[in-house]
């Protein structure tokens, strides 16, 4: 017999993972890098851009830093972001990079700089070939660039071999912050379709986050208020909001000024979103000690933000500390068999892989598409648990509704049958007394009921034909009773129908007895109308009792045992696709039952 989980499962899980980022961290504070000083190289004949990682710096100003074959040996190499790059002023950056293979013949090459700070010259074997805002040796006379620019370069300057690029910069406006951007180099019209990928790639996720998030919202406020479809409702906002925002970045020269603006946005942003997603996985997988947790997922927000501003030279890797908890407690809710753990679990493990598209380089090469997938992926899987979870609930509520229907029915027959029982063995010991001949054939007749109810007092439905049969019978025996005629007419009748047994029968019973007067015979009608989509049962009858009722207001006429027990039965077969209503019109009495059907096929 498996053991029922613990909590201790849970706080294990945490405690691995408290011990993987205080190695993390350590590690991040204390290893020091050893990366290479190495030439930069970009193959001609590939559609893909290239990253221009290997600098050189130099604080300072100079009007030969530029050329092409000046001597580096006294420059720094910022491997480790060293402290001079901070410093407010002019400084240089150079690279060295080789090209090689063959250049395309339609298209030219062209650098993509993005972030630098303030304002900036960019040159080409010392050659000045573009630039952004107005690099200055102050804060008054620096004017900034933008945030991300395309700056082409001519083809006779591209040709297969060595080359040079300096970066000559001003960093007044923007504060402490690491003034060298990133820099791409590939062909002009792959990054403009790199600007259009990316943006096509954020307005299709935007508009799946749109859709999550309103089916959440219109879940909370469909009924059931769960604070869980809110929680995710709000992260999939966020998300929209980051992808618009995204979208107007980049057909937008946003000057370089808000970058800091910019880059908080998005490092609170994040985390927050992912804090949302947290308390959303908390809240609706069965996470236990709800308010400890949450208060470790606090602390680990606080972490990754501190991990980012402190060690700025691996930030991205911080982001996962949310993630990686989600994942751990989702491990738990599946440990647990919680409905819709699985799916979820599996959502965040593809989001989040897909993330770094190094690990599947030698397997796609577009990484916007691993983006873009995941994102969609994870919206998916986590709107599949959530509809699995309340398929699960309305599963559970519609067994509930069923047994307690059941335990109704079983209730209402207890108190129709021995009513009707007294009532008929009252009559037979009047009629015993009066005209014993009579007598007998009202006991053959209730024999011949009693005979066709218990054929058919433990079936769900019967058929319509054998219903109206019993209800023939049951009239015959309350005209020996009653010492009158009844009839019951029947029109347009379906065949095929079936209905739970006795439903008519009660309906009869309780004319005979509310409308008619002893020894005041009566008609009864039924009929049916039958379309593709539901079948309408209409019962009525006449009866001179019904004047009192009609001098009645609705709120005196009162349901019975016997409409109680109609719904009961109704309830039990049809779920909720039925419905039944009742009148007194015309001096008629009418009981209206409409049962839905499945469309014909």
């Amino acid at each position: 017999m498996n053991s029922k989980p613990t909590d201790s499962y849970l706080f294990k899980c945490i405690s691995y993972t408290v011990l993987a980022i205080a190695l993390l961290v350590s590690n991040s504070i204390f290893a020091q890098p050893t990366n290479p000083i190495s030439i930069n190289t970009h193959n001609l004949s590939q559609e893909y851009s290239s990253n221009i990682r290997h600098w050189y710096h130099e604080t300072g100003d100079g009007s030969d830093l530029s050329i092409q074959d000046l001597d580096k040996v006294a420059w720094e190499y910022p491997t480790g972001r060293r402290g001079g790059e901070y410093r407010q002023g002019v400084q240089w950056y150079r690279a060295d990079i080789r090209l090689e293979g063959s250049q395309n013949d339609f298209d030219i090459l062209a650098l993509s700089v993005a972030g630098l700070a303030s304002a900036f010259e960019v040159y080409w074997d010392g050659n000045l070939i573009d630039t952004g805002g107005v690099v200055a040796d102050s804060f008054e006379e620096e004017v900034s660039g933008p945030i991300k620019k395309i700056v082409r370069l001519k083809r006779e300057l591209t040709s297969p071999g060595d080359h040079t690029i300096a970066i000559r910069l001003s960093n007044f406006h923007t504060g402490n912050r690491h003034p060298l951007g990133n820099i791409d180099i590939g062909y002009h019209y792959n990054f403009l379709y790199d600007y259009s990928y990316k943006s096509s790639s954020r307005v299709f996720v935007g508009g799946a986050s749109l859709i999550a998030g309103l089916f959440c919202i219109a879940m909370f406020f469909a009924g059931s208020r769960h604070r869980s479809y809110l929680l995710f409702a709000l992260y999939c906002f966020i998300t929209l909001f980051f992808d618009t925002f995204t979208i107007l970045t980049l057909y937008n020269e946003i000057n370089v000024e808000h970058l800091e603006w910019i880059f908080l946005l998005f490092k609170y942003g994040i985390v927050l979103s992912m804090l949302f997603f947290v308390t959303f996985v908390v809240y609706t997988y069965e996470i236990p000690r709800k308010a400890y947790v949450l208060l470790f997922a606090i602390l680990m927000s606080v972490i990754s933000i501190w991990l980012q501003s402190s060690i700025p030279n691996r930030p991205l890797f911080y982001f996962e500390l949310l993630p990686a908890l989600a994942g751990v407690l989702l491990l738990y809710s599946m440990y647990r068999r919680t409905t819709g753990s699985v799916a979820a679990f599996v959502g965040l493990i593809i989001w989040r892989i897909f993330k770094y598209p190094n690990l599947f380089s030698q397997v796609i090469d577009s990484h916007l598409f691993l983006y873009l997938a995941s994102d969609i992926i994870f919206l998916f899987c986590i709107v599949l648990s959530i509809s699995r979870m309340i398929h699960a609930q309305n599963t559970q509520l519609q067994e509930i509704t069923l047994r307690s229907s059941r335990l109704e029915v079983d209730l209402l027959k207890k108190n129709i049958q021995p009513h009707f029982i007294l009532n008929t063995l009252q009559s037979i010991m009047n009629w015993i007394k009066k005209e014993p001949d009579n007598a007998l054939q009202l006991i053959e007749a209730l024999a011949e009921e009693f005979r066709m109810i218990n054929r058919i007092a433990d079936k769900k439905l019967i058929p319509l034909h054998q219903e109206i049969d019993l209800c023939n019978t049951h009239l015959k025996l309350m005209g020996f009773r009653m010492g009158s005629t009844y009839e019951l007419i029947t029109d347009g009748l379906c065949e095929d129908g079936q209905v739970p047994p006795m439903i008519f029968h009660t309906l009869i019973e309780n004319a005979l007895t509310h409308s008619f007067e002893t020894q005041e015979g009566g008609t009864i009608r039924l009929a049916c109308e039958r379309n593709d989509q539901q079948i309408v049962y209409h019962l009525s009858n006449n009866g001179s009792r019904l004047r009192e009722v009609s001098r009645k207001s609705e709120d005196e006429i009162q349901e019975g045992m016997g409409l109680k027990y109609i719904r009961a039965r109704l309830n039990e077969s049809f779920f909720d696709k039925w419905s039944v209503d009742h009148t007194l019109d015309d001096d008629q009495w009418k009981v209206t039952i409409v049962i839905e059907q499945p469309p014909s096929p």
